[in-house]
């Protein structure tokens, strides 16, 4: 039996809404020139770098892509004011605002252009790159096999860009919407382009005057700060912070107290969070062990006793479960058994591979610094100790957990991937014989891939996907758990904030609401 916290039920937690709250929930003062003053947490080490953070956050306010997120999510118009897709989805023409830059230089469709060809490029780090490869000759252009013109961008009239695919695909619009994929010009100090400007530092940003959707005006300033989790919550209970966001299951159980529930907000992502196996070395180079450890991780109990959260999902496979129906069902077939005679099965296969209580295998876990993380670890201890597997937990700092990761410094890591939009190759990708992730390695997923990735029909290529998924979750490279929570705290009285499943929280948004 589970000898953990047991954390209060959601639908409890929120009757507490109509308690007087023991910290400081006031709105601040809004008049003058008062920041909403908002506060991001700090990487774990377990993230996919460039998804999500505070840099990006800086980078949504200052300057302004094609497309963009509204505060509930919806992808909406941006530099571009309008679009049409035509050829079944294969071309995209878009027709750009009047905009252009502090220094009275118009942004033009061969700006969007050049943009497109350096992200693009060979030596771009774009983290959305590997998604858009349905642009024609994309991928091409990545490997350097054609020069950047041949990309399928185009700007054939003044104030127009085109962009032509190989294979309908209907994640472009949200790709194109990522705040990596800004058109921002290419100098050391690049100008806005965005709704607000640089302030007096590089954490406070201002109006910016010569943003072209004037109808948002006025715009608050806003003050961006990074903190861990401990900070940042106790920023918030001192009134020091407005907003505190991008939390997971580290600050949870904390930010689900009395006096924090009128301010937290919980929303699904499209994400998964589990243990990376190495598979290039030590014991679970053994196919057998993985299963079994995956078999008997007891997912559906610790997301209903432990965290207790409506909308968490326990994961059986390497997708995210929030991922769109048409992905369900890309999960290993043991599944659906009963715990019962999943440990059974998972006693055969690790007997099998030499191992039991009578012959005890210990296994080297990374994790990030937390108690959350230790707790969630504990929980799987209990689990897999009926089968002769004890853990020895190893606590680094993010950098250095990601360090682990990279130099295969673990027999189990925990990772945590949350994806920027519905994009199941963002799960599977590192899984891939390119990538590697552990040393793991499957032909066959891969063959299924790469074909998904010249299928113009969609459900085939849905198809293919779900297929390629099922291989890997049989050979677990990872040990999937749950989709995890973003928590936030937003301080009554600020309008603008609206629960998401992609964590859209566009700074322009918000504002100060008039409570008197």
């Amino acid at each position: 039996m589970h000898a953990l916290p047991y954390l209060m039920n959601m639908r409890v937690a929120l009757l507490l809404l109509l308690l007087l709250s023991a910290c400081d929930m006031s709105t601040p003062d809004s008049g003058g020139d008062a920041p909403i003053r908002i506060t991001m947490l700090s990487a774990e080490g377990t993230e996919a770098p460039g998804m999500f953070g505070a840099d990006l956050y800086r980078t949504e306010a200052l300057h302004t892509g094609l497309t963009a997120h509204a505060a509930d999510g919806r992808i909406v118009p941006a530099l571009a004011s309008s679009w049409r897709v035509l050829d079944q989805g294969r071309t995209y023409i878009f027709r750009l605002e009047q905009a252009s830059w502090p220094d009275g230089r118009e942004i033009t469709a061969g700006d969007v252009v050049a943009v497109m060809r350096r992200n693009l490029a060979p030596a771009s780090h774009q983290p959305m790159k590997p998604y858009l490869m349905a642009i024609q000759e994309a991928d091409a252009v990545a490997s350097n096999r054609k020069p950047p013109r041949m990309l399928g961008v185009d700007d054939p009239r003044p104030g127009v860009v085109v962009i032509t695919l190989d294979r309908p695909d209907p994640l472009l619009l949200s790709l194109l919407a990522h705040p990596s994929m800004a058109i921002v010009r290419k100098e050391e100090t690049p100008p806005p382009s965005g709704p607000y400007a640089q302030g007096r530092n590089d954490g406070f940003l201002v109006a910016n005057p010569y943003w072209f959707d004037d109808e948002e005006e006025p715009r608050q300033p806003i003050s961006l700060e990074v903190l861990p989790v401990g900070e940042a919550i106790r920023a918030f209970e001192e009134g020091r912070t407005d907003i505190v966001t991008g939390g997971s299951i580290q600050g949870l159980r904390r930010s689900r107290t009395d006096a924090l529930v009128p301010a937290l907000r919980l929303e699904q992502t499209l994400g998964l969070y589990g243990y990376l196996a190495r598979t290039s070395g030590g014991p679970l180079t053994d196919v057998r062990i993985r299963r079994a450890l995956a078999m008997v991780a007891g997912r559906q109990i610790l997301v209903r006793d432990y965290f207790a959260l409506d909308g968490m999902q326990p994961a059986f496979g390497p997708l995210a479960p929030t991922l769109p129906e048409a992905y369900a069902g890309a999960v290993p077939d043991w599944a659906v058994w009963s715990p019962e005679v999943r440990m059974g099965e998972a006693r055969r296969l690790v007997q099998e591979a030499g191992y039991g209580p009578d012959r005890p295998l210990t296994l080297d876990v990374a994790i990030p610094q937390g108690d959350a993380h230790e707790e969630v670890l504990a929980w799987l201890a209990d689990d897999w100790r009926p089968l002769g597997i004890s853990l020895r937990a190893y606590k680094r700092s993010s950098e250095q957990h990601r360090r682990a990761i990279e130099s295969g410094d673990y027999d189990l890591a925990l990772t945590e991937r949350i994806a920027p939009a519905a994009i199941p190759e963002f799960f599977l990708e590192p899984f891939t014989c390119a990538e590697r992730l552990g040393g793991y390695c499957n032909p066959d997923a891969d063959s299924l891939l790469a074909e998904a990735a010249q299928q113009v029909d969609g459900a085939a290529r849905i198809n293919l996907i779900r297929r390629a998924a099922r291989l890997i979750a049989e050979d677990a490279p990872i040990i999937p758990l749950f989709s995890p929570i973003r928590w936030s705290l937003v301080r009554p009285g600020i309008a603008g904030w609206e629960d998401n499943l992609v964590g859209a929280h566009p700074a322009h948004y918000l504002e100060f609401q008039n409570t008197q």
